[in-house]
């Protein structure tokens, strides 16, 4: 959001109102093309993550936006070089390794973090090379304009690390409490590369921040939802799913972290390999949540652990979903249930209320 334009001149705030009406990315010729794209190659190292900052719960942390005037008037090529990302002590025991991009998930020019599936081969001995998902928080291809109010320029070098630092704190956990490679993907690390790039007659070595996760295959709801395979459950199995969910997301919490952004989109159905369209109705899938970029760690805030954390059990999903339409889920769940909030309560009521309590959540 603009700052707050309060003890300035009414010559300053015309000024500052023209530009803020009027700004639009100025002409950028030294910003590459996007490259992550298949076979792009480069060589990583293991890197330290900040601690996580941004927004009510982390602070503003050690670094320093950009000000908004500085942003009005620099190219975002520019803005990448002269705000590098924060930088952190070297890991303890550093590792290197080699990344291929072998697919693309969610690459584009102002999209934020790119999203490819890699084959990471460790240069250490014995060793052997696996795949991946690479989160690359890349601030040259983060949005320079607001999103929401275009004329509004953003700090994507504040964005992007806010994002990594986040990310990488909420993996950091997961790992931790024991839900990588069950209710959320795999972590292979935080990690870090060189990217040149040419500005004028110069030519500068940038850092880009990187996470490496597990490519967990299967669609997200929302893809089955779009495909209209949604259509083909039954209501009781995707109930059985949602359920599910929504206590996976319980004993998150309880566990000491928010994801913050549960939705159709940010989880995936896992299915055994080689399983037939057939027979997706009758096997259960792996239930796995994705995109962290928003949790938080409850213990890294200046809040510190929540009440809830100390109760034997984790939180009831009825306590917890009792008041959301769960419109995040539109597609999957009962269309009745929107007209008609009682049913979507009945129905929590009985899957996780009385001798079902306990069933779920111990």
């Amino acid at each position: 959001m603009p700052a707050p334009l309060i003890g300035k001149s009414p010559q300053q705030l015309q000024s500052e109102t023209r530009a803020i009406k009027t700004w639009e990315p100025p002409a950028d010729p030294d910003k590459p093309v996007c490259p992550y794209r298949t076979d792009f190659t480069v060589d990583i190292k293991s890197h330290t993550p900040p601690a996580p900052f941004g927004g009510r719960d982390y602070g503003r942390g050690t670094r320093t936006a950009v000000p908004r005037e500085i942003l009005q008037s620099i190219r975002q090529s520019e803005l990448v070089i002269r705000h590098p990302p924060l930088t952190t002590a070297d890991p303890p025991t550093p590792r290197t390794a080699e990344l291929i991009i072998t697919g693309e998930l969610a690459v584009a020019d102002g999209r934020g973090a790119q999203l490819a599936i890699c084959t990471i081969t460790p240069k250490i001995a014995g060793q052997a090379a696996f795949k991946a998902v690479a989160k690359i928080y890349d601030p040259l291809y983060y949005s320079f304009p607001n999103k929401d109010v275009l004329s509004v320029p953003c700090d994507v070098t504040w964005d992007s690390d806010v994002d990594y630092s986040r990310e990488a704190a909420a993996y950091e956990h997961l790992e931790r409490i024991g839900e990588t490679g069950s209710l959320a993907p795999k972590y292979f690390g935080s990690w870090t590369f060189n990217m040149a790039i040419q500005l004028g007659d110069t030519m500068h070595q940038r850092p880009v921040r990187l996470l490496l996760i597990e490519n967990v295959p299967g669609p997200s709801i929302r893809q089955l939802c779009l495909s209209h395979h949604a259509e083909t459950f039954d209501k009781a199995y995707r109930l059985e799913i949602l359920a599910r969910i929504l206590d996976g997301n319980a004993k998150l919490l309880f566990k000491g972290i928010a994801q913050n952004d549960l939705a159709a989109r940010n989880v995936i159905c896992s299915y055994p390999p080689n399983t037939e369209p057939a027979e997706l109705q009758h096997t259960p899938p792996r239930i796995v949540l994705i995109d962290y970029n928003a949790a938080i760690v409850y213990e890294k805030t200046r809040y510190g652990i929540r009440p809830w954390q100390k109760d034997t059990l984790p939180p009831s999903p009825m306590d917890l979903y009792w008041n959301d339409t769960l419109m995040a889920f539109d597609g999957w769940i009962p269309a009745e249930w929107e007209a008609t909030p009682s049913l979507r309560q009945e129905w929590l009521s009985s899957r996780f209320g009385g001798q079902n309590a306990a069933l779920l959540t111990t």
